[in-house]
């Protein structure tokens, strides 16, 4: 039972130390959080409501992935390298593009009840 558990306990811990340590993750959660604190005051449909929940997890577990890329490159190398630096930037990008259409998807489902 002990093996069983314990990817989940590496696996709250991993969510623990993100949640800790890296700025955008915590401005992810909040914004997740009003997010679907909203989703679930407005009179949405389930499935609304499931594609916010969707698109907050999403966008967590990619800040989260950036961030574990983002260390692995530092544990490669301590020295600047173009490549190094475009890895990175190409993951935050990621995030960045997930971000903004997760936004816009809100909007998409939001607005129509906000405009009523």
């Amino acid at each position: 039972m002990k093996t069983w558990w314990l990817p989940f306990v590496h696996a709250m811990n991993g969510i623990r130390q993100a949640l800790k340590e890296e700025r955008h993750m915590k401005v992810h959660v909040v914004v997740g959080m009003v997010v679907l604190l909203v989703a679930f005051y407005m009179p949405l449909t389930a499935v609304e409501r499931a594609i916010l929940c969707l698109t907050v997890g999403i966008v967590l577990s990619a800040e989260m992935l950036n961030t574990a890329f983002e260390r692995t490159v530092d544990l490669v190398t301590e020295e600047w390298h173009p490549l190094a630096k475009a890895a990175k930037d190409i993951a935050s990008g990621a995030v960045l593009v997930l971000a903004l259409t997760s936004i816009a998807i809100a909007l998409c489902i939001f607005v129509p009840y906000l405009v009523q």
